[in-house]
């Protein structure tokens, strides 16, 4: 039988946000972040009769290709990947034939009420607005847009190397620090890049870290800005990111309390976390459980695989996952640390690590194989229920 996190581990795949497990992204709605006592998702989602604000910012970006349609300048090809709420299909230049990502979002009609377990315009036109503004090596480039009556199509350079993670598990021999290092330091790069444009990602793993090429690890993109937030230095209330990830500011479960850009930095000690060690430095059987973890940071480093990293390391996890934000270091603080910059010779491999790593996520491999035949096949079952009542409606 699948342990309860297990099987909540992997549903995000299925593209349900009523389905919370430790791997997929949330968003609670507490009053915060520019309301004035209503839910964040339900003012996110309330209609409205003119374009927002986002909406009507990301209208002005020269990324935003008005006068044609998507279908004038490519040729779209197969699905590369789809989930609840888009579809990514390759995108072929037509003057070139040079190959791209494009992201197809449906795009609620203006004044049309969507329910909180979709994206209502205003969301697709923060993610646009935030994208459209970013320009880093390690952040994955939105090239240009479009979008018509139904839906929206964002352009991005195609991404072909897979999960980071896959690649690290790839790796049979010869995983040390030094690799786990320059894995980090791409992703430090990345953070403090969006810091310094005043973007919060605010859901930051390893799933959302991607290779330009397979195998290639020193050429990792940040992606995924579907819950990043425009902070201009300012602070944020509403309770999102992925349980094993997120920071425990974010939930304290206080409405009102609010949080800054730190929270990334705590995602980041997450992931430098399972980089070294193999496994999460949180994990429970419930929720609640593993919240009452990461409100009162208990982890640690008492497993045999670290004793083969370095104290260096282990002290920059250690100033990363402190529960007050405060205390925490900012990304330019991780990028001076000594393990950051340390030149020393090639560090010894890390061979517990890795097979630890391997261990723990083909376990979770194999429960998101099961959670999902199991939910095709609810879905099968849905479908054919629907087919039935509509028969019997007739």
């Amino acid at each position: 039988m699948v342990c309860g996190l297990c099987q909540r581990l992997y549903t995000r795949f299925v593209g349900s946000r009523s389905n919370l497990s430790a791997n997929e992204s949330f968003n609670v709605g507490f009053p915060g972040e520019g309301s004035t006592g209503t839910p964040a998702a339900a003012s996110t989602n309330a209609a409205r009769s003119q374009p927002g604000p986002f909406e009507n910012k990301a209208k002005q970006s020269p990324k935003f290709k008005s006068k044609l349609s998507v279908r004038d300048v490519y040729r779209l090809g197969g699905v590369l990947g789809s989930g609840g709420f888009a579809t990514v299909r390759q995108a072929t230049y037509k003057k070139t034939g040079e190959i791209f990502a494009c992201k197809i979002m449906a795009l609620p009609p203006l004044g049309v009420v969507v329910p909180d377990t979709e994206n209502s315009r205003e969301d697709i036109f923060k993610e646009i607005e935030i994208l459209s503004r970013l320009d880093h090596k390690n952040i994955v480039g939105l090239l240009e847009f479009y979008f018509d009556d139904h839906s929206v199509y964002l352009v991005s350079e195609l991404l072909k190397g897979g999960e980071l993670l896959d690649a690290v598990l790839e790796q049979t021999e010869g995983y040390s620090e030094d690799i786990a290092r320059q894995c980090f330091q791409q992703l430090m790069q990345g953070i403090e890049y969006l810091h310094s444009q005043g973007v919060a990602h605010r859901d930051l793993k390893l799933e959302n870290l991607l290779l330009v090429t397979k195998g290639d690890i020193s050429k990792i993109k940040i992606t995924d800005f579907g819950l990043a937030k425009l902070t201009q230095g300012g602070q944020m209330s509403t309770i999102v990111g992925t349980p094993q990830y997120v920071a425990p500011e974010i939930i304290r479960g206080i409405p009102g309390v609010s949080y800054s850009v730190a929270v990334d930095l705590w995602s980041a000690g997450v992931i430098l976390f399972i980089l070294l060690g193999g496994y999460p430095p949180f994990y429970a059987k419930s929720d609640a459980q593993l919240f009452d973890q990461i409100r009162n940071g208990r982890w640690d480093f008492d497993d045999p695989v670290w004793r083969s990293v370095s104290k260096t390391a282990k002290r920059l996890v250690s100033q990363l996952l402190i529960v007050e934000a405060d205390k925490r270091l900012t990304a330019e603080q991780t990028l001076n640390h000594p393990w950051m910059k340390d030149k020393t010779p090639a560090a010894a491999p890390l061979p517990m690590t890795h097979e630890k790593m391997r261990k723990t996520f083909d376990k979770w491999k194999k429960a998101y194989n099961l959670v999902t035949a199991v939910n095709k096949f609810k879905a099968v079952s849905s479908s054919s229920e629907q087919s039935v009542g509509a028969v019997n409606n007739q």
